[in-house]
């Protein structure tokens, strides 16, 4: 079977399963396409098994598409592009999203994408490290706050289309968009940076110093993100029609792409802040005048899909056993405990001075509510099959099968239960307020 053919079955099963769950199951699309491409995932596996697709060329294929640069990209080797696939993707997420709800939430945001994603990626390295200790197993604690990196953050795609579609309360869902935007980009810049500690090859001028790198590539993008979406909210204001502020968005995207890697920034994060500020325009949200927001929508659903295209040829390159099954799934609770545990600081900070009246039942529910998904895979894939841990075998396969299982569950455990998990949470709210106004109205009684 040769390279197209194996493209256009893998695109054509996954359109015929985004259509049966849009005709049928009616799940949010964003997460209706990642299933579907899981599922395309499982069927290029059972497909290899039978003989009817030829391993090595559909590894090929994925190699000479050069999609582990195209998605996540190195430290500024000048290679225009790097990253541009991710840089994409999470622009159309940020144009797509409320530009108010993250500045009434920035405080709480700003932590959890920054802070928030090193307690999670140290928490979930320390407590699978403590499962392998209990278990006899040797392991690189370094390894492990890799792929804690590469678990730390939620899914932009995945959590704003569920949100959108719950009855969780509105800054639970402010905050959790908001940081699904920040977080990806840098958890991105946490790997790169970790991932040229542990194999010593760092193209950044910034050396072992990665710290400072990681400011810098961080506060950069900030500030390149901020100008490109400046620019581009000038020229859509003084455009007249709808297809000029398309092509005008397309290009500040690709410009990204192109400069990003020559000044050692993250073009993900650049990109993230480059939609924000663009989306704020009021002729892109004008009535009737919706056009160039739904073309993103679009192009991150199409995204999405040439993702777990991807995914799907590049599980012809790893080994599954039901051990590995096993110790992905006690990854999930372990997950969830550090990401609990980044989210109940600031919130214990901030209720001690009583400038917040969220519950810790919404503390909960914002941890039920981080869905990993396409990002942390593409993690996955970016490693070097260079990197072995102490048993021999490459980090790549063990983080690849661990991630995708995390991710499968996650979308489906967590996902379809969290309209039920916010209507308790809203139910225990309402009668803590009942409570307190009927003690409120005794005394006067």
């Amino acid at each position: 079977m040769d390279a197209f053919t194996i493209l256009t079955l893998v695109v054509g099963i996954t359109a015929v399963a985004a259509w049966v769950n849009d005709r049928f199951v009616r799940l949010p699309s964003s997460i209706g396409v990642m299933l579907a491409g899981l599922l395309v995932a499982g069927g290029v596996i059972v497909a290899s098994s039978a003989g009817w697709i030829d391993d090595a060329r559909a590894v090929a294929l994925v190699n000479s598409l050069h999609f582990d640069t195209l998605l996540i990209a190195g430290h500024g080797s000048g290679t225009a592009g790097q990253g541009i696939l991710l840089g994409v993707l999470l622009f159309a997420a940020a144009m797509r999203i409320e530009p108010s709800s993250m500045t009434r939430r920035f405080g709480f945001v700003a932590w959890l994408a920054t802070i928030g994603v090193v307690l999670t990626a140290v928490g979930t390295a320390a407590g699978f490290g403590g499962l392998l200790w209990l278990a006899g197993d040797s392991f690189s604690f370094l390894h492990l706050v890799l792929f804690g990196a590469i678990l730390a953050p939620t899914d932009p795609i995945a959590a704003i289309a569920l949100l959108r579609r719950t009855s969780v309360p509105t800054r639970v869902r402010e905050i959790v968009a908001g940081e699904s935007l920040f977080n990806d980009g840098v958890s991105l810049v946490l790997f790169l940076f970790l991932l040229a500690m542990i194999t010593g090859k760092a193209e950044s001028p910034f050396g072992p110093n990665w710290i400072l790198g990681f400011i810098v590539e961080t506060g950069g993008a900030l500030l390149i993100g901020m100008a490109m979406g400046l620019i581009g909210s000038f020229m859509i204001r003084s455009a007249r029609q709808i297809p000029v502020v398309i092509l005008i968005t397309m290009a500040i995207v690709l410009v990204i792409g192109i400069v990003t890697p020559v000044l050692y920034v993250s073009c993900p994060v650049t990109s993230v802040v480059a939609g924000l500020v663009m989306g704020r325009s009021p002729k892109l949200r004008a009535a009737g005048d919706t056009l160039a927001i739904e073309f993103w929508g679009l192009v991150e659903h199409l995204l999405t899909a040439v993702l777990f295209l991807m995914i799907g040829l590049e599980l012809l390159t790893v080994e599954l056993s039901w051990s590995a099954v096993l110790w992905s799934l006690s990854l999930i609770p372990i997950l969830l405990g550090a990401r609990f545990v980044a989210l109940i600081i600031p919130w214990a900070l901030v209720r001690a001075t009583g400038r917040t009246t969220m519950s810790i039942e919404e503390v909960g529910l914002m941890t039920w509510c981080g869905l990993r998904g396409g990002v942390s895979i593409a993690m996955a894939i970016a490693l070097p099959l260079s990197i072995q841990v102490a048993d021999g075998t490459s980090l790549r396969s063990n983080a690849l099968v661990a991630t995708i299982i995390v991710v499968i569950a996650t979308i489906i455990g967590q996902g379809l239960t969290v309209e039920r998990l916010a209507r308790s949470v809203q139910r225990r709210t309402d009668r803590r307020a009942a409570k307190a106004a009927a003690a409120k109205a005794a005394p006067a009684a």
